[in-house]
């Protein structure tokens, strides 16, 4: 009697232990988090510097400047003035904000003086951080400028951050697509086909930038999408998709010819 006691216990820790899984599988899956899903649409430019000051080490997606006002400073400045995006409209800081980082120079005991400029509407850039701050409805993204795009030279990697303000309470409900569109009217990803990368510091440009494209190119080879590659790889490869369907940690991006179904940010299908 005790025997068949104890093999009765042994079965019910047994079917307790699948149980709770199987419950905790159905309450859904860790969600990916807005910040991830914004990232993973546009790549981050990588800064570096050589002897001849900043550089670019690896570029990133080119962002195309539609709206004015997006106050700039050198790359070297320790301080970003923000550029507000509300209701349509650019918010560029003001004087009082600009003399008081003056004023922050000189009690840090510098005579720098802050050295700013405006981006203009269809200068080129790339995206250099994105943070998402739910709580304040906010949405910034910093970006560094595209010389070689530009034909600055030499280049001065002019860097600004903009932020996107959004109505109390309603970015908790936004999808990534509906945050692209809102920085898309000011920042729109350059589909020109241009396809201009930047070098180092000392300001060398493409061939593209020199005047016309590479002489004797050979074609390109065909891009391979595999399993386990992450959303930036495929993007890298096959450009922005033109939906993407988000169902928590399974994502689908979905091309003109084909599907590519992600699981926790890698993938796992393509159709």
């Amino acid at each position: 009697m005790r025997q068949r006691i104890e093999v009765s216990i042994q079965v019910a820790m047994l079917l307790i232990a699948a149980i709770v899984p199987a419950r905790s599988a159905a309450q859904g899956a860790p969600t990916v988090s807005l910040a991830d899903q914004l990232t993973a649409q546009y790549t981050m430019v990588k800064m570096g510097a050589d002897s001849s000051g900043p550089a670019v080490v690896e570029p990133g997606t080119i962002l195309v400047i539609q709206k004015g006002g997006i106050l700039g400073v050198p790359f070297s400045d320790m301080s970003l003035v923000p550029t507000k995006y509300q209701d349509g409209k650019i918010q560029t800081p003001n004087n009082v904000m600009m003399k008081g980082i003056g004023h922050a120079f000189s009690r840090l005991g510098t005579s720098k003086q802050q050295t700013t400029r405006l981006f203009q509407i269809g200068e080129k850039v790339y995206p250099a951080k994105i943070d998402v701050t739910q709580a304040a409805d906010k949405v910034t993204l910093n970006i560094v400028a595209c010389d070689s795009c530009n034909n600055t030279n030499p280049p001065t990697f002019y860097k600004a951050e903009v932020v996107f303000q959004f109505a109390k309470g309603s970015l908790a409900n936004m999808s990534p697509p509906q945050v692209m569109d809102t920085i898309a009217q000011v920042l729109t990803i350059d589909d020109s086909g241009g396809g201009d990368q930047q070098g180092g510091g000392n300001g060398q440009q493409g061939n593209q930038a020199q005047g016309g494209p590479p002489q004797n190119q050979p074609p390109a080879q065909p891009q391979t999408i595999q399993l386990g590659q992450t959303t930036d790889e495929v993007v890298a490869a096959l450009g922005q998709p033109d939906k993407i369907v988000n169902l928590g940690s399974k994502q689908i991006y979905v091309y003109k010819d084909l599907k590519v179904t992600f699981l926790k940010g890698k993938v796992s299908d393509v159709q």
